[in-house]
């Protein structure tokens, strides 16, 4: 058997992360089973884990990017994980319910097609997850600073007492609410893009691809910088003492850092790809 080929044992256990994972879908239909829902969807996610290591040691390499069935499985675990860790710490509404099949059925996609699709599918399924959700995520945020500057226009009208002029901005309470959503959904999905994009890097600069050997330059370091103040800002709600005026002077913050990437990425050396 070549070596890249995943064993039955590996395929096996695969599926099992997959059911584990739709388990924990049909725990959240219930009311109550919150607890169920969170274990059965973790260990669905530690399995696909384990499976990927023992996998990685099986063909000597750690990068989920030599085969199809490790990077079609990657994703999809990675997927899980930031929607089962939002759940954890910020819930939103059934979004493990919609998410987290989508997550399944990519292991699914691993276990069953992983050996038969030629090793490019595997890349271009990688490179274009990095794409969608850097760009969404990035979207997403955006719009979150956007909301964050309204709260302390609003905030700032609010306390002088001025309403005659100007636009409405709606209650404060509800610009809270509505930046705390979008960076939910930025905040999940940038994680997966700038994940994804730094394994991609790597990847492309082992095998030699000299437009990536530069890899580590300013524009990473800014997006690591807007990742670190959104999941800041991400995790103010746990601590009433940092809410309202200052989550959203973070999200501004992670939106200038966010202009600073964009600006890095057409300009700095290697930065268009």
């Amino acid at each position: 058997m070549p070596e890249n080929v995943p064993s039955t044992i590996e395929v096996t256990a695969l599926l099992a992360s997959a059911a584990l994972l739709g388990a924990s879908v049909v725990s959240s239909l219930k009311r109550n089973r919150r607890f169920a829902t969170r274990i059965l969807g973790w260990a669905g996610v530690a399995l696909g884990i384990c499976v990927l290591a023992y996998h990685a040691v099986g063909r000597g390499a750690w990068m989920p990017l030599e085969d199809n069935f490790d990077a079609l499985a990657a994703l999809g675990l990675m997927l899980a994980a930031c929607v089962l860790y939002v759940q954890q710490t910020r819930p939103v509404g059934s979004l493990d319910l919609f998410v987290l099949p989508i997550a399944a059925l990519m292991l699914i996609a691993a276990a069953v097609f992983g050996t038969q699709l030629p090793k490019q599918y595997a890349e271009n399924a990688w490179s274009i997850t990095h794409r969608f959700t850097a760009y969404s995520g990035a979207l997403a945020l955006t719009v979150a600073g956007a909301i964050g500057a309204m709260y302390l226009v609003a905030r700032r009208r609010l306390r002088s007492k001025n309403f005659s002029d100007g636009a409405t901005f709606g209650s404060l309470e509800r610009l809270e609410s509505i930046a705390q959503q979008l960076l939910v959904l930025g905040w999940s999905l940038f994680t997966i893009g700038l994940i994804t994009g730094l394994l991609w890097g790597i990847h492309l600069s082992a095998h030699g691809v000299s437009e990536y050997r530069e890899f580590f330059n300013a524009k990473v370091m800014l997006a690591l910088g807007v990742w670190i103040v959104y999941a800041l800002a991400l995790h103010t709600p746990m601590t009433p003492s940092f809410r309202g005026r200052k989550a959203a002077v973070l999200s501004l913050i992670g939106l200038a850092l966010m202009a600073g990437t964009l600006v890095a990425v057409q300009f700095m050396p290697g930065g268009k790809r």
